[in-house]
């Protein structure tokens, strides 16, 4: 008996031995189409145009909904919703096609006719400035720099390209966009393309509708594409809860093809003129870009908004000749020192001083010069990617954030700030496009850190362990996580972890097995925790202002000056007003008379700062002036109770409106910088050493 049994159990040990050798046999997944397709349309009861589709099928993975026939789905995962908003006014029946696709692509579909009654309300004022008295033809401001532009979604200004006067193929400035409305509501939009039918293409897309074309890189084309892109459709201007504006042309474009999806930002609707900035969602899969445009209205022609500029204001109340040689006169200016908070906002990277070697008055002139010090760093620069959540023995379990999709919301404070850039160092461990940058000003606090907050809470109650790429210009950094319930700062965790390479990518394992069963759906990062930001900034210059010595309500300013040049350069003439310690930032309201960045020679700005309109958003407008950093020009702004008008040279090139609910009918105070770097002067030249900004004069006129 015992030998049978022991026979027995060596026979199934053996063919278990050979089972276990033999390689599986491939399967193959059923192939299911997806059934029981059902379609929950829900539309708004207030004639707003807006649809929600709610679809459903049995072993769907996801859906296609195609709102409008021709044009490219929306796409959404099994249990998800899809709006979309309608933008013709009036009663009609629209088909909404839904597509289920399962496994291996199979697919079932199904249409459905929703039938909408459509009221797009935009407001009379809104509409007069768009439209006119019912139509209203609008042509490129082609005789402004600035007309045109390209810049990263990070930035709120083309840093990438900014036209100079007429300089893009005519083909682009024959296009005209009319918008029209009627008394039942209907706004419509037609974009004519000029000579030829063509349109101003940008290069990356020219394979789009020409499949066989060869383009040249950079070369934008035009070409003829009236047969296959819209345009003649419908608008309507939403009002976002943020208190931007949206310009919504449908299926259609504003004469440069970039591939914008109908939608654009409205930076200034006025009178005279329209200023638009576009994200492109690229044909070729490159990264988007924001695109800039501004039109001006069809009768203005090629004059732009180039009058010249009348004034009402003849009287000399107040000027600074900087005709006493030292220092700038006591009795009208004061100074701004040290780098601020985060740069004095901006990420600049100077400290101010009083210094005779920044600040002086010789030979008649005010001169404000930046000058690289040859020592210290304006600012520490540290990257981090891929947040993976790992289980105890650091396996990987999920990607928390590669920051190679939409990019999160920063928030820094005391003297930090991060953003989604270009990985610096594609390399090693870390060869992503993308990762978070981190910066330490100079002076910033030793717990200066940003946070950004997730879509959902993270579960340390199993997976314990963070995993973090990290790119320190240091070893023995300190990195420290905190992680947080957003709505209750009580509740968090903190972790630290140490660099210890230098100028390359690794990866910090942090342990958070001892971590509290909070919603951790924020993370705050911290770099060389326990450290100040760098002492030395790698720039000097100066900042002077009249706070509390000179400060005026409405009149024309004039300032004759010459510009330094080198890029990184950010000098500036404008005016803050005078309550922003109780009335901060933008609230107080800014109106810079002059600005430029030397990334941008010769291309001049001017911009109003409000709480409507401020940074990236500010109404803002420029112009080419040649030579400004070799001869010496007039920049001017006249302040009224209606209207600001900013001039170069007694030429008018940019409006914006003035009213009771702004904040500019108030004293307000001038401020004469030249700043280094941050959000507006771009990249600093690596070979920067100095340069002035020379100011003949200043003077207030009422």
């Amino acid at each position: 008996m015992k030998r049978a049994i022991s026979y027995c159990m060596g026979l199934f040990t053996a063919l278990a031995l050979l089972i276990s050798c033999q390689e599986d046999e491939p399967t193959l997944d059923a192939v299911i189409v997806p059934s029981n397709l059902t379609v929950n349309t829900l539309v708004a009861d207030d004639q707003s145009g807006n649809v929600t589709v709610t679809p459903s099928a049995e072993n769907a993975l996801n859906f296609h909904i195609i709102f409008n026939q021709g044009e490219d789905p929306v796409v959404i995962s099994n249990g998800e919703s899809a709006s979309f908003r309608y933008t013709r006014s009036g009663q009609f029946s629209t088909p909404i096609t839904v597509i289920a696709f399962g496994k291996g692509g199979v697919s079932s579909s199904t249409t459905v006719n929703v039938d909408m009654d459509v009221r797009l309300f935009i407001d009379e004022e809104t509409l007069r400035l768009i439209g006119g008295d019912g139509t209203k033809r609008w042509v490129w401001d082609r005789t402004v720099g600035g007309h045109f532009g390209v810049g990263p979604l990070t930035n709120s200004f083309p840093e990438f390209f900014s036209a100079g006067p007429n300089q893009l193929n005519s083909c682009l400035y024959d296009d005209v966009l009319v918008f029209s409305y009627d008394e039942n509501d209907n706004y419509g939009y037609t974009l004519e393309p000029g000579e030829g039918n063509e349109i101003f293409m940008n290069w990356t897309e020219v394979n789009r509708f020409f499949p066989d074309a060869t383009p040249q890189q950079f070369a934008d084309e035009c070409r003829d594409i009236t047969d296959q892109a819209v345009f003649d459709t419908s608008f309507v201007i939403i009002e976002n809860e943020d208190g931007t504006r949206t310009l919504d042309v449908g299926s259609s474009f504003l004469s440069y093809w970039s591939v914008i999806p109908g939608q654009y930002e409205i930076l200034e609707l006025s009178e005279n003129r329209l200023a638009l900035r576009g994200i492109s969602q690229p044909f070729n899969g490159d990264d988007p870009l924001a695109w800039y445009s501004v039109f001006v209205p069809e009768d203005q022609g090629d004059t732009g908004s180039g009058e010249a500029l009348e004034t009402v204001f003849n009287t000399l109340v107040w000027s600074d000749e900087f005709d006493v040689d030292g220092a700038p006169d006591p009795a009208n200016w004061t100074y701004d020192l040290g780098t601020g908070d985060n740069g004095w906002g901006n990420e600049e990277a100077q400290s101010y001083t009083s210094n005779a070697d920044n600040v002086v008055v010789e030979n008649d002139l005010l001169k404000i010069t930046a000058r690289a010090t040859g020592g210290g760093s304006a600012a520490d620069v540290y990257y981090y990617d891929s947040f993976r959540q790992a289980d105890a023995g650091a396996n990987p379990i999920q990607e928390v954030q590669d920051f190679e999709g939409t990019a999160p919301e920063f928030n820094g404070f005391e003297g930090a700030s991060s953003a989604v850039v270009g990985n610096p160092d594609i390399s090693g461990i870390n060869t992503s496009a993308n990762v978070a940058s981190f910066t330490k000003n100079a002076g910033a606090a030793t717990f200066a850190g940003t946070f950004f907050d997730l879509d959902a809470p993270l579960d340390f109650s199993v997976n314990n362990r963070l995993l973090l790429k990290t790119w320190s210009p240091k070893s023995g950094a300190v990195v420290r996580l905190k992680l947080e319930d957003s709505s209750d700062g009580s509740k968090f965790v903190e972790v630290d972890a140490t660099t210890t390479v230098e100028n390359q990518w690794e990866e910090l394992t942090y342990d958070l097995s001892a971590a509290p069963g909070f919603d951790y759906d924020r993370i705050v990062i911290f770099f060389d925790f326990g450290l100040a930001g760098p002492m030395g900034s790698a720039y000097t210059s100066a900042r002077i202002k009249s706070e509390g010595l000179q400060e005026f309500t409405y009149g024309r300013v004039a300032a004759r000056a010459k510009l330094p040049t080198g890029g990184g350069t950010w000098p500036a003439i404008w005016m803050l007003g005078g309550d922003y310690l109780t009335n901060p930032w933008p609230a107080a309201g800014e109106m810079d008379i002059m600005e430029h960045v030397g990334n941008q020679q010769d291309i001049v700005f001017a911009s109003t700062h409000d709480p409507n309109n401020f940074a990236g958003n500010a109404r803002t407008g420029s112009t080419l002036v040649s030579g400004v950093s070799e001869e010496f020009h007039i920049y001017e702004m006249e302040w009224t109770q209606t209207e600001i008008k900013f001039a170069v040279d007694g030429t008018v090139y940019h409006t914006v409106s003035n009213d009771g609910t702004l904040p500019f009918n108030k004293d307000f105070f001038f401020i004469l910088n030249v700043a280094m770097g941050g959000t507006f002067g771009g990249d600093i030249d690596s070979n920067f050493t100095q340069s002035t900004m020379e100011v003949d004069y200043i003077r207030m006129y009422q």
